[in-house]
């Protein structure tokens, strides 16, 4: 995640004793080292034992948000999952607030989770899945809005084999669960890979939601799109080519799966550009997808501030 806005990928770290590393890119594969977070009244952002920490706009304002896990008691439900928003007025540099949106009671308590935001169930909005140390694999639906997330509870994430748990007679795992969700296989449904302790990584494909719609062979040989002015600052071009005139839908999502902006025009047969705009969205990488008649075309873009 690029959490300050140069347009360079950042990390953040988790540590055993319950600290949280930040390293800003150089943007030469190498990583510069930050001092451990402290929130906008001077106290250290740290857990008694094992963070996890993942980076997103949780409120929807253009910043990125820090959302904290780890445990402060040695309890299968001694954990905390808290967010602490970013209230900085320079995007460059984040200010994190100390006033903290607690997940702990509406999402979950337990020890040794790592989590991460993803709209996961298709319906526009940020859900959060979490790997637990015991082995399972958890998913929290955002019942509310992307703006202002609510939660109640989780359920476990469930394969053609059952409950995934990694602790299960099913997987040479041993536990510890750690989970990431992405589009691995760019079929538009989240795919899943989860680590374990026996350091086996499993992947789960994700299946029955993707676009759906008649094939056409002519489509599928002359249909094309590329994208122009690229990195982007916000404005780039979406060049289709057709066979014959068709109803184009161009959507635009974020490294979460979330849809950031989408487009339905009626253009003529042949070759035409569509303009998009993503100059509010923060600097990161995105998905942008056509689709015609059922058959779609994906490309990847950078934005740069």
């Amino acid at each position: 995640m690029d959490f300050n806005n140069d347009g360079i990928l950042d990390l953040l770290v988790g540590e055993r004793d319950g600290y949280y590393n930040f390293y800003t890119g150089n943007g030469d594969g190498t990583l510069h080292a930050l001092a451990l977070p402290e929130d906008n009244m001077g106290n250290p952002i740290n857990r008694n034992y094992n963070s996890a920490g993942y980076l997103d706009d949780w409120n929807e304002d253009g910043y990125i948000d820090f959302i904290a896990g780890g445990y402060n008691t040695e309890t299968s439900s001694g954990g905390l999952l808290q967010v602490y928003l970013n209230t900085g007025d320079d995007i460059t540099s984040p200010v994190w607030d100390a006033n903290v949106i607690d997940l702990t009671s509406t999402v979950c308590n337990k020890w040794r989770i790592t989590h991460q935001t993803y709209d996961f169930d298709g319906d526009g909005d940020k859900d959060i899945v979490m790997g637990y140390e015991m082995g399972d694999v958890w998913f929290a639906e955002n019942i509310g809005t992307n703006s202002n997330p609510e939660f109640d509870g989780y359920v476990p994430i469930v394969c053609d084999n059952g409950v995934i748990d990694m602790s299960s007679t099913a997987y040479e795992g041993g536990g510890r669960a750690r989970e990431n969700v992405a589009d691995y296989n760019g079929d538009y449904v989240p795919d899943l890979l989860v680590g374990c302790n026996s350091g086996w990584i499993y992947y789960f494909e994700g299946y029955g939601t993707a676009i759906e719609g008649e094939t056409s062979a002519t489509v599928v040989s002359d249909f094309g799109m590329t994208l122009s002015e690229v990195p982007t600052t916000g404005l780039f071009s979406v060049n289709l080519t057709l066979p014959y005139a068709s109803q184009a839908e161009i959507n635009i999502f974020d490294a979460t799966g979330r849809l950031i902006d989408s487009s339905n025009s009626y253009c003529q047969s042949g070759f035409g550009s569509l303009q998009m705009n993503i100059t509010s969205s923060p600097a990161g990488m995105y998905m942008v997808t056509a689709s015609v008649e059922g058959i779609t075309e994906t490309a990847r873009l950078i934005k740069i501030n």
